[in-house]
């Protein structure tokens, strides 16, 4: 509970949200690998937002990092609907903060992580293809590509929340980040 006069995030713990956003949107910008799957991505976007969530350990740090990450991203995108990728972050930030309270923000434990980091790029990219109907893309389109696209959103975003589990486990035991909820 915070007392009135007082912020919710400390200026520490905004700052590790601050530089995990940020590291969101250079994750996705400037990491490339030459999978030619979708979602491949998500394996190196889904780490800053699990570890910041996992760091600091209040609801709404996945928003925050999700609204930080979305708006670098709609201002300096490179994607052709790059204005609109806020939501698209913000969706997954928020998805990941309701796993976070539903496991107690226990993002040191590899399934957790796993769970938040599947089902925020699961969320992303259905925020994505609702962007695209909204804007006139068929249905038959969306539909089609959904199938795979899907499957490997799970895989690559699940992959990245576990990687994410065992680096904040690991800041744990080496006594960097606190086992309670101090920081």
């Amino acid at each position: 509970m915070t007392t009135p006069g007082r912020a919710y995030f400390t200026l520490y713990e905004t700052a590790v949200l601050s530089l995990c956003g940020a590291l969101v949107f250079l994750a996705k910008a400037f990491i490339n690998l030459s999978l030619h799957l979708p979602g491949h991505s998500y394996l190196f976007v889904a780490i800053p937002f699990v570890v910041g969530c996992g760091v600091v350990r209040k609801a709404g740090a996945g928003t925050y990092i999700g609204l930080i990450g979305g708006l670098l991203a709609s201002f300096f995108g490179f994607e052709a609907l790059h204005l609109l990728d806020v939501f698209k972050y913000l969706a997954m930030g928020i998805t990941i903060d309701i796993v976070g309270v539903t496991f107690s923000h226990r993002f040191d434990h590899p399934a957790v992580g796993f769970i938040a980091g599947a089902a925020g790029s699961l969320v992303k990219m259905v925020v994505n293809y609702a962007v695209h109907y909204l804007l006139g893309v068929p249905a038959t389109f969306i539909l089609i590509g959904i199938g795979l696209t899907s499957v490997t959103h799970l895989i690559f975003g699940g992959t990245g929340g576990l990687i994410a589990a065992l680096i904040i486990a690991r800041l744990i035991r080496a006594g960097v980040i606190g086992d309670d909820n101090t920081t």
